[in-house]
């Protein structure tokens, strides 16, 4: 009996240690694969909370160069502005110059608008420089993706035969019969900062050791510092310290579009008396021009600079320095006489304006002063922190984004920093990057060098301007071998040279042949100038056609022209006549059908008039394909054709059974960007191709040649544009040495001849015959040498042709 009850004992026993075993063993299996998906999913937390931080490097950054490269593009802008101020728009170039106490002001004012231009846009240069090189920087060493290496994952993962290395307590515990592991310190507690021992107590000891592995080997860091509420990200720390290398540059760039804008707006109202007094003589836009610029200047510094800062604020005084010099320029300008005391009156206010710009180049000074800033809570709205020496009366107007010095409540701190704290034993704060150099105060000490260069021209023309005024104006200047000429407030109006080597008496400023107001003569002589010349443009096809018809009446004409008895093909209908002198020859085409037919007339026709003359018809052969025929002549290499397509065919020889064989020669004749609309080529005896051509588009006659030994282009020789009484369908042909150049009208039958190769180019046209037979219509023309031309016409439209020759021209 007590052998059973051991048995069943030990069975009880083993029975109990087996379900606690398979239970606890169950229990660490599950903590295992949650504690690698903890792992996983935290470093998948801070690589999205890393991406998060890049972004905030980015945007910072984008923020300074978006600034940079504005200030970048205005001062391009009014580089160019600024120089014709001072070299293209200067005063006294268009008359005599306004008077040397207010030129001293305007170019001071002018010239130190450029230097706090070339300034700013150096300082907005390397501030936007040093910004992308620092960000380039911090994304790719400092601000990375916590990337867990694969030592880290394999420690973070956990075999099943590791629940053997277990404590015993912990492998049998017996579930209820125990009680349940309970954490010493909760989480809320740790991040509270209750926890003041690092001793660990009783309680900790009924946590499994794998737990405590866990907290151990994943959760305590390397060497990482502990975290509190108020603890910010490095990558802030970092931007801070980076920060101090341009945020000085940035905030001298946007000191010095205001200072150049203050010296530029002062310059403007100063030009704009000049040119309305000098030249214009306008007193009241004079005044109203200054009170504009005046009210924009002293908007803007109101703008830009902080209120209540000590000294006295001459920025509301400055503005209205040009109400001062307009007031003087007026009275400088006036029919008052020029007394001693009113002169003195005069210089009295412009030493007051020396003045007040000279106490103004020093304010300036005292306003751009870097002062070291006070530790001020980091609350929401303008803040600048203590590292950053930076004028105070611009803080408002530096726009410069400052990371946080602290968290605000509520949002989470760095993860990747968290998994890095090692606890309570670590350091209170995270480890900041120590910086070996302080704020730099380069940026200040070039914007300083502009100052101070600033007050001292207002120095060195207040010296000047007492050492003029006793010794006299211009006294210094050795005289020029002309008579001086004063300031136009200083002596009566002298009229001055004007361009074209005249003086212009009208004049009451000089260099009125430049100005906007003319006198009402010179209005009147130039709208009679103008009408003269509509008159004349008017009057000249009159004059035209009343010489042509003086010459009609003088040149000897067509008034018995020898009409010669030509057996002409039935189905013939030409329209182009070409003629070979020498042997007697001529050549009627068809210039669609590119056929014709030869007529020999030894004597030129003197004896067809009762004779009857054969014509040997004939056809081209080879140029189908060039199209209709616009020209044609004849040489003694034979029969030169142009057509439409501005091709050129040659026809050697004579008509061999009915067919002329042709075939292309040289380039086609040039476009000229349209159509042609008429063109005759001709062979001269060196054999040299010339070309007469028109086009549809253009009313100008051009005249190429083309050399085949030398060249393959046409080159043009002359240009003549057609008489405005010429006829718009027209023929052209050569005469036989190929120097005279015929035109013959469809309408009318007028002939107009030019005479082409000359040294000159081309001659005017000459009419050489009119026939009095307005009944034809009339086709192509030739020269037959010797003042004779011959001309091919017809009764009607599609009726039997006709050759007229004429005995003399």
């Amino acid at each position: 009996m007590p052998l059973i009850s051991g048995v069943g004992a030990v069975a009880g026993a083993s029975a109990a240690g087996a379900g606690a075993f398979g239970y606890n063993r169950g229990n660490y299996m599950f903590d295992s694969g949650l504690r690698f998906k903890r792992y996983m999913a935290g470093y998948g937390f801070a690589e999205a909370q890393a991406a998060q931080y890049r972004e905030d490097i980015r945007d910072l950054t984008e923020q300074t160069c978006a600034k940079q490269d504005l200030y970048h593009v205005l001062g391009i802008i009014f580089y160019v502005l600024s120089l014709q101020l001072i070299m293209a728009g200067r005063m006294g170039i268009h008359g005599p110059a306004p008077p040397g106490w207010m030129l001293g002001i305007y170019f001071v004012n002018s010239c130190s608008s450029l230097l706090f231009l070339c300034t700013l846009t150096w300082l907005s240069l390397h501030a936007g420089a040093r910004a992308s090189a620092g960000a380039a920087t911090l994304l790719t060493r400092s601000v990375r993706l916590p990337i867990p290496t694969p030592k880290m994952m394999d420690k973070a993962r956990m075999t099943g035969n590791s629940f053997e290395k277990e404590r015993a307590t912990d492998i049998f515990r017996v579930p209820f019969a125990v009680r349940a592991p309970k954490e010493a310190i909760p989480e809320d507690e740790a991040e509270k900062g209750t926890a003041k021992s690092s001793n660990v107590p009783a309680s900790r000891r009924r946590m499994p050791k794998w737990h405590q592995d866990e907290q151990r080997q994943l959760h305590q860091g390397d060497n990482g510092a502990t975290l509190t509420p108020s603890s910010t990200p490095e990558h802030f720390e970092l931007y801070c310290d980076l920060q101090q290398e341009f945020a000085a540059h940035d905030c001298y760039a946007r000191i010095g579009i205001l200072y150049f804008l203050s010296c530029f707006l002062a310059s403007l109202p100063l030009y704009s008396q000049g040119h309305c007094f000098a030249e214009l003589r306008a007193i009241w836009p004079a005044w109203t021009v200054s009170a504009i610029f005046c009210t924009a200047h002293y908007c803007v510094l109101q703008c830009d600079i902080v209120f209540g800062q000590a000294g006295f604020a001459l920025e509301k005084v400055v503005p209205w320095m040009p109400m001062l010099t307009v007031f003087g320029m007026s009275l400088d300008y006036s029919v008052a006489t020029p007394s001693s005391g009113l002169v003195a009156f005069i210089y009295f206010l412009s030493f007051v304006v020396y003045l007040i710009h000279f106490l103004w180049s020093v304010r300036m000074y005292q306003l751009a002063q870097p002062h070291p800033q006070a530790e001020l809570p980091d609350d929401s709205g303008p803040w600048c922190p203590p590292e950053w020496q930076l004028p105070r009366a611009f803080l408002m107007s530096s726009c410069i984004v400052s990371p946080p010095k602290s968290l605000e409540p509520g949002v989470p701190t760095c993860l990747q920093l968290e998994m890095k704290a090692k606890g309570s034993r670590g350091a209170s704060s995270p480890h900041r990057k120590a910086r070996h150099a302080g704020p730099s105060f380069h940026p200040w000490r070039l914007f300083r060098g502009a100052l101070i260069t600033y007050m001292g021209l207002w120095v060195f023309l207040i010296c000047g301007r007492i050492f003029e005024i006793a010794n006299g104006e211009r006294n210094l200047f050795k005289m020029p071998g002309r008579v001086l000429r004063w300031p136009a407030h200083m002596q009566p109006w002298i009229t001055p040279w004007t361009r074209e080597k005249s003086r212009n008496e009208w004049a009451h400023t000089g260099g009125s042949d430049r100005r906007l107001q003319q006198n009402a003569m010179d209005i009147n002589q130039r709208k009679l100038s103008a009408m003269s010349e509509r008159l004349l443009a008017r009057l000249a096809p009159l004059a035209v056609a009343l010489e042509m018809s003086e010459k009609s009446s003088v040149l000897p004409q067509m008034l018995s022209p020898l009409e010669v008895n030509v057996a002409w093909p039935a189905d013939l209908q030409p329209s182009l006549l070409a003629a070979f002198p020498g042997e007697g020859l001529f050549a009627a085409l068809n210039a669609r059908e590119r056929r014709g037919a030869v007529m020999h007339l030894p004597r030129l026709g003197l004896e067809a008039k009762t004779k009857s003359v054969p014509a040997s018809q004939f056809s081209l052969g080879g140029i189908d394909e060039l199209g209709e025929l616009i020209g044609a002549s004849w040489a003694a290499s034979g029969l030169i054709v142009a057509t439409r397509q501005g091709a050129v065919a040659e026809c050697a020889g004579r008509p061999d059974g009915g067919v002329w064989p042709c075939r292309q020669v040289g380039a086609s004749l040039p476009s000229g960007g349209s159509a042609i609309k008429s063109a005759v080529v001709a062979r001269l005896p060196g054999g040299l191709l010339r070309a007469a051509i028109t086009f549809t588009e253009d009313e100008g006659l051009l005249i190429l040649e083309l050399d085949l030994s030398k060249s393959e282009s046409w080159i043009p020789t002359g240009e003549v544009r057609l008489p405005q009484h010429a006829s718009p369908h027209h023929h052209f042909a050569f005469g036989a040495d190929g120097h005279e150049l015929i035109m013959s009208a469809r309408d009318g039958g007028a002939i107009l001849k030019w005479r082409v190769g000359n040294l000159n180019g081309v001659t005017e046209p000459v009419v050489v015959s009119i026939p009095q037979a307005g009944s034809r219509v009339w086709h192509g023309a030739c020269g037959l040498g010797n003042g004779r031309l011959a001309h091919l016409a017809s009764q009607t439209d599609g009726s039997s042709p006709e050759l007229l020759l004429s005995s003399h021209a």
